[in-house]
């Protein structure tokens, strides 16, 4: 009985954190999204907007390697062996070693990126596309933005200690404050222009870090900057880092890659704005539906392998990567039928025309289609990095980088525009998340001989693709009433954008309420779950 009780109260602890998670995740995405129409009304597809969101993906990628994704999953499996084996001073040591071994190579990368900017700068975004005074401004935006790894270094480490105790709400709230901080930066626009921007990040990371201070201090964090020679722990943490880096890198460089792309085409300043707006839509279901759901159970799939529990293992990424499917599936459906009237909606209006709204929805449709499989990756990867198996998913990904600089080159080649770069991407994510669906069944035998898991991915799938058509079918019968539904209509966004909120609004509870029923009546497990807790 005492067992029982214990698994119940554990299932209980990942459900809460998981609501946590994801609610932080929801915060950060609507602010991400409010933080996007402010920047559209200001400054649309402009080369200034193009310029700052180049400078920030160069700056961005410091980040996202070597704290975000690097060091916190690298990190958090070692920090967690030690506090149970050696107790909880010695895995502040290991913390305080790699907090200081952080720092050092962020700021060495940091110096290097600051020398070779212009350089950098011209390497990746020369193309015909991009004049000579833009590429002068994402030069010296990329330089300002080297203020913000260093103190996202700190925030993404605290992140990860807190993650590594189940402390998840600080954490969850952070990257909601960074946005802020944006937010207010671009409010400034009338009197600074996009440097308004431009200092809100720095602002913004600022606030990151100091939000998760009193969280860290709450758990008795006692860091101390030290080398940590005399620590076997730091080269584990820093041998299990090595691939990660290069993974993760691959990931991100992706997009990079169809950014450059992008730059060797027509227009291309005001393309890769629209590219990129269409993959932070992209980004939303897939923030607050995979990375919620992964990064609460990366911490829990570490336990069990430590403690050789493989076959519960199993059992916890087959659950989650179901709950993922089951609802980026849909998700995936409704980009693809509302993806124009939600994005006149949310950015036609100030500077952001009905150009930067071709441009926007030229690319999101490919987006859309990579979206299940871009979410299905984020937990194989993690059960990869919780077996320590973590060169897999590295090759793998240098391998859907080299394929989407390929097939969107040859697509370029051969005519092709945004569309179809952000098609090249959707496909090369789609065979990345293939491989390693195949490869993690290979790693643990049986993994994937589960009835239950296909048949919530089958029934899914069907009642996505019923909801496409539902969605479709709405709207062309509703375009002749409201005709902002229509791609050819100069729309005026005062007057008009009340009714089509309400129609989008409508859309949408009637897709979820249908969804969740259809799925849960033909038996998906999480529909079921869902269905049951909130009858509770």
């Amino acid at each position: 009985m005492q067992l029982v009780s214990l698994m119940r109260r554990a299932r209980t602890g990942a459900l809460g954190n998981s609501l946590i998670v994801m609610g932080g995740f929801v915060l950060s995405r609507a602010t991400g999204v409010l933080r996007d129409i402010i920047a559209s009304y200001f400054f649309g597809t402009s080369p200034q907007m193009t310029a700052y969101r180049s400078a920030f993906q160069i700056v961005d990628l410091l980040y996202l390697v070597i704290i975000g994704g690097a060091l916190g999953s690298s990190f958090i499996p070692v920090f967690i062996q030690v506090w149970e084996r050696d107790g909880e001073e010695r895995a502040w040591d290991l913390a305080g070693a790699v907090l200081t071994w952080a720092l050092l190579a962020l700021s060495l990368a940091s110096a290097a990126i600051f020398a070779a900017a212009p350089w950098l700068v011209r390497a990746v975004y020369g193309g015909q596309g991009v004049d000579s005074a833009t590429l002068d401004l994402i030069v010296q935006m990329a330089r300002l933005f080297l203020l913000s790894p260093l103190l996202l270094g700190l925030g993404g480490l605290a992140m990860a200690a807190l993650n590594a105790r189940d402390r998840f709400a600080m954490p969850a709230l952070a990257p909601s404050i960074y946005n802020l901080g944006i937010i207010a930066g671009a409010l400034c626009a009338p009197w600074l222009g996009i440097w308004g921007m431009a200092w809100g990040v720095v602002i913004g990371a600022l606030l990151y870090a100091l939000v998760q201070l009193p969280a860290l201090i709450g758990i008795g964090a006692r860091l101390r900057l030290s080398l940590g020679r005399q620590m076997a722990e730091l080269g584990a943490v820093g041998r299990q880092m090595g691939p990660r880096v290069l993974g993760q890198a691959a990931a991100y460089i992706s997009v990079v890659v169809t950014s450059a792309l992008t730059a060797r085409l027509i227009d291309g300043d005001s393309k890769m704005s629209g590219l990129i707006y269409a993959y932070q839509l992209m980004l939303l279901p897939y923030g607050i539906f995979s990375l919620s759901l992964s990064q609460v159970a990366f911490p829990r799939l570490s336990r069990l392998v430590a403690e050789g529990r493989y076959d519960e293992l199993a059992a916890d990424v087959r659950r989650t990567l179901g709950a993922i499917l089951w609802l980026t599936l849909p998700a995936t459906a409704g980009l693809l039928a509302l993806g124009f009237p939600a994005t006149r909606a949310l950015f036609e209006r100030g500077e952001f025309d009905a150009l930067s709204l071709r441009y926007t929805t030229g690319a999101l449709a490919g987006y859309a289609a990579a979206l299940p499989a871009f979410a299905a990756s984020e937990i194989l990867i993690r059960s990869f990095y919780a077996l320590q198996r973590t060169w897999t998913p590295v090759l793998v990904g240098m391998l859907q980088v080299g394929l989407n600089l390929g097939l969107g080159a040859w697509l370029l080649g051969h005519g092709g525009d945004i569309g179809a770069l952000a098609l090249s991407f959707s496909l090369a994510n789609n065979l990345e998340a293939l491989l390693l669906f195949l490869l993690l069944g290979a790693a643990l035998p049986g993994l994937w001989r589960d009835v239950g898991l296909w048949r919530t991915v089958i029934i899914a799938a069907l009642a996505s693709a019923g909801l496409w058509a539902l969605l479709e079918a709405a709207r062309t019968l509703s375009a002749p009433l409201l005709p902002a539904l229509g791609a050819d209509h100069a729309y005026i966004w005062r007057a008009e954008l009340p009714t089509l909120l309400l129609w989008l609004a409508a859309a949408a509870a009637l897709g979820v309420g249908l969804y969740l029923g259809l799925t849960a009546a033909l038996g998906a497990a999480p529909a079921r779950a869902a269905l049951a807790r909130l009858r509770r």
